[in-house]
């Protein structure tokens, strides 16, 4: 008899400890990096971490009409005025499919150099943005150069630099944020299709999207927070969802999202004190897996009349003024305690670590992140590697969740110099055999 889902996610974590301790004996000093954190410019700042301005929807959101089509087709394209120089970009809308396979138009921005293309077409990365909301106003797409505004957050960090590197990069709003569909919030199987298909959807050069030629051997995956989890999913679901991309060489997953689907662990950290921030996460993680498995669980059933009023806010608010919205609630206040059986079961089907990801990672963690813990990106990475992954784990001292955006990119050994090496078909790092049980304390930030 096969192992059940959540049988198999929990064996995974068995799996990683003992692993863990077994390399213990002979591994060499864990890739701690001890360098100060990055410093980051307050004034540029104050427009990426502040949303306040929530963009109306326009008519290229309006999916009425708009024929099924296989997973990856291009449905339609406009550009984007006012790109910096140099760039072209483009807001996109192509298909993908929910968890039932059904059709399920989604939309992304495509951001190209505006340059000569080199021999053979520009690179790839698939972006995977970090959590923004799952409201359809809260679609990066809409205005990634709007200061404060959902889209800009992840603009200047992550989408820009990677474009001036001289690679095309193309970040999916994930299903539900842009055009409308379920709410895909720490949904792995669901984002990693929103992802891969929009890397499909922009393979080929067409006048749409300026024609611009694309090198279809050198692909990869770049994600940050909920992005980090995206990236591991699509990774984890390529090989049997999209093996017509087989040349992704790689990922790169900043701080990774994660949720463990342990019960004890869920209604302790719902039964106490929490910052906004974990209380939005959670309103976004019950809303999305009613929204995708309606047969394990109603919100009705999830949140209490007060998580029921609240819900309405993740139609209208996105990002920080999400967070502010919440700040004067409890948790606890809004979900049904004890955990409704579903929720738990539903986050264990939404979750990673039953297969082996079948291509390498780069997992980057900074250890004074109080918005995604240590000690969880720790435990991910002990996963992947008792999956038999080539994992190359990387901690950042003094680095905390914003300052990681460039600390990632700026400081050695770097995540665009990783990129690279996979492009250029050097083997791939691994540092699994020093991700162990003896160096927790340190390689995982416990105090």
């Amino acid at each position: 008899m096969g192992l059940t889902r959540r049988t198999a996610v929990a064996a995974g974590v068995v799996a990683s400890v003992l692993g863990g301790a077994l390399l213990f004996a002979t591994a060499p000093p864990s890739n701690l990096r001890d360098v100060p954190a990055y410093a980051l410019d307050a004034e540029a700042e104050e427009p990426i971490r502040n949303v306040n301005i929530i963009p109306e929807l326009t008519e290229f959101y309006d999916v009425a009409g708009v024929p099924p089509g296989p997973p990856g087709q291009f449905v339609r394209a406009e550009e984007i005025e006012g790109a910096p120089d140099g760039i072209r970009l483009f807001r996109i809308m192509y298909q993908s499919t929910d968890l039932k396979d059904n059709p399920l138009p989604v939309t992304a921005m495509f951001a190209v150099p505006d340059t000569e293309p080199p021999p053979g077409g520009f690179p790839l990365v698939g972006f995977a943005h970090g959590t923004l909301g799952v409201g359809q106003v809260c679609g990066p797409s809409h205005s990634p150069l709007l200061p404060y505004s959902p889209g800009y957050t992840g603009w200047p960090t992550h989408v820009e630099p990677l474009v001036k590197e001289g690679w095309a990069v193309v970040a999916s709003d994930y299903s539900g944020m842009g055009a409308p569909g379920p709410s895909s919030y720490l949904i792995g199987p669901l984002e990693g299709r929103g992802i891969l298909d929009s890397m499909r959807a922009v393979l080929e050069s067409r006048p749409e999207t300026g024609n611009v030629p694309i090198d279809q051997d050198k692909l990869a995956l770049y994600g940050k927070s909920q992005g980090g989890e995206a990236v591991l999913a699509a990774l984890e679901i390529r090989e049997d969802y999209a093996p017509d991309l087989d040349a992704i060489a790689g990922g790169v997953a900043l701080a990774p999202g994660y949720a463990v689907p342990i019960r004890a662990a869920l209604d302790y950290v719902a039964e106490n004190p929490t910052s906004a921030a974990q209380t939005m996460f959670t309103l976004l993680i019950v809303k999305s897996i009613a929204d995708n498995y309606p047969d394990l669980i109603t919100l009705d059933e999830a949140l209490t009349d007060e998580g029921m009023r609240r819900l309405e806010l993740l139609d209208t608010h996105c990002s920080s003024q999400l967070t502010e919205a919440l700040s004067d609630v409890e948790l606890s206040d809004l979900l049904e305690l004890p955990l409704a059986e579903g929720v738990v079961t539903g986050l264990t089907e939404a979750s990673l670590g039953r297969e082996p990801l079948g291509r390498p990672v780069m997992i980057v963690q900074g250890l004074e992140d109080v918005t995604i813990l240590p000690q969880f990106t720790h435990a991910q990475a002990l996963l992947r590697c008792a999956q038999g992954d080539t994992v190359y784990y990387v901690r950042f001292s003094e680095d905390n969740h914003p300052t990681l955006n460039y600390q990632a990119r700026l400081t050695d050994p770097t995540a665009l110099d990783w990129i690279r090496d996979r492009w250029a078909g050097e083997p791939a790092p691994s540092n699994c055999p020093n991700q162990l049980l003896g160096t927790f304390s340190t390689a995982a930030g416990v105090k």
